[in-house]
Order: C-alpha cells, then structure tokens, then sequence
C-alpha cells in the first residue's frame, strides 16, 4: 500500500493590529482656523467669535441645532387593540375597587388584646402579691409576660399578614 502524500503545508500568522476606521475623526483646529457653530459651511468664517450667550441661546431653543434622529411616537394596530380592551375592562366594572371588610383582620386584632389580658393579668397579679421578698416567682413571672407578650405580638402582627 502506497503512502499518501502530505496535505500542502499552512502558513499561519496574526492578524493585523489596526482597526478598520468607520468614522474618521475630525481633524484638529489648527490656531489660524475660525470658531465654526452648528448650521455654518465648512469654508464660511464668523465675523465674531462664539460666547457663552450665543451657546446659551441656541440650548435653549426649540429644536436643536443638530436635529434628532429618534423615532416619532406614532399610533399604530397595537395602541388601539389596547385601547379597546380598556374601554371594554372599564366598561366590565373591572377598575372598580373597593376595600372588603376585613373580619379576619378584626378578629385577630380582638384575639390578641383578649390574650393579652388573659396572660398578663394573673401573671402581673403574681408579681405584685408576691413582692421582693421571695425573688423567684416575681422574676419567674415578668419573665413570663415578657416572653408570652413578645411571642402573641409576633404571632399577630408580623407573622400572619395578609
């Protein structure tokens, strides 16, 4: 069997190291060179120079002195599709919202102030019967206030929202 010959050889390399320019920037003035202002041609010299008050004019004016390339904000097909599906939604009574009455929101709140009293009330009775003399059920039941208070609280209005 007779051996193929090579394939031809490759030559491989970097490629080139410039850009190609799209925009030529332009050419730097030169110190003899006239202060040019938007709208004036290329060989057109002003009599005087540019101030802050002819820029501050031409800012504040209606159109800019470059013009705008921006689309213009047309109506089309889709605007009145959407338009009609509005006016049919309104129509419907669907942008009519009102406030439900809240009893969830009510019985929870009458819940809470009901476990509250019920919690607090003999455990504070514990505390004030009992005094300073024996230290154990006071601290046992302020202790129990706060833990039971902060846990109901919790539970109620951070908890469960709605």
């Amino acid at each position: 069997m007779e051996d193929e010959p090579d394939p031809p050889r490759r030559f491989f390399g970097f490629k080139p190291r410039e850009f190609v320019r799209a925009n030529i920037p332009p050419r730097e003035p030169q110190p003899g060179d006239a202060p040019a202002i938007a709208g004036a041609k290329a060989d057109q010299t002003l009599e005087k120079p540019i101030e802050v008050r002819d820029i501050t004019r031409i800012a504040v004016g209606a159109d800019s002195p470059l013009g705008t390339n921006g689309p213009a904000n047309r109506e089309n097909e889709v605007h009145e599709i959407l338009r009609l599906n509005l006016e049919s939604d309104k129509s419907r009574g669907w942008y009519d919202v009102e406030l439900p009455k809240d009893k969830k929101r009510r019985r929870r709140i009458r819940n809470y102030l009901i476990l509250l009293f019920a919690i607090n009330t003999p455990l504070g009775l514990i505390a004030w019967f009992s005094g300073h003399t024996d230290p154990f059920p006071f601290v046992a039941a302020i202790a129990g206030m706060a833990f039971l208070t902060a846990r109901l609280t919790w539970e109620t209005w951070f908890l469960r929202t709605d």
